[in-house]
């Protein structure tokens, strides 16, 4: 029961840190602009995708075995440019719904239940919880922000921002989570 419950207040706090960082300080804004031209590029969009997804430019089809030319021709256009990756939706949605919101929360306390595990098997005092928690946003945030920056080209202040979020973030649910599930002697 001392799992759950710290899982819940874990994942309450990352979600509470989440909305302030995003809302209050600036976290969720770095590195992102708005689309240039966006009128014509949306209009250019909606004629031209039809399916939801993620697509890349220069792209090419990862489902299908390359011929060497294919290859090289693929590898001349993203030396020459431009590069992009993009998130698409061909329709619209509500910012911030109730589903959003409620997923969010739902991930955040499933992580925390992850973490309130790892700190449960590993036995640990409260500093030590606190020290693990961290650990873990900062390997998640290696793991998955510094691939996007590498390879997608990923803003560094987005990046670095998401780095504040996540080591921040673990920080605070990890005084919570190590002080529920510190090794009682």
């Amino acid at each position: 029961m001392r799992l759950i419950i710290a899982a819940v207040l874990g994942g309450l706090i990352m979600f509470v840190w989440g909305a302030v960082g995003h809302m209050f300080l600036g976290i969720g804004e770095a590195g992102v602009s708005p689309m240039p031209n966006e009128s014509v590029m949306a209009a250019a969009m909606k004629a031209n995708i039809t399916d939801a997804g993620l697509y890349t430019l220069p792209g090419i089809d990862m489902k299908k075995t390359k011929t060497p030319d294919e290859e090289a021709a693929f590898a001349a256009k993203y030396k020459e440019g431009p590069i992009a990756l993009l998130v698409y939706r061909p329709t619209g949605d509500e910012i911030m719904s109730p589903k959003q919101l409620g997923i969010e929360l739902a991930s955040n306390i499933a992580a925390a239940l992850v973490v309130g595990m790892i700190l449960t098997f590993a036995a640990v005092s409260w500093g030590r919880g606190v020290i693990i928690s961290t650990l873990v946003g900062l390997a998640a945030w290696l793991s998955i922000n510094v691939s996007y920056w590498n390879w997608y080209g990923f803003p560094t202040n987005f990046v670095t921002s998401e780095l504040i979020e996540q080591v921040v973030g673990w920080l605070l649910s990890g005084f919570v989570l190590g002080y529920i599930l510190r090794r009682r002697d």
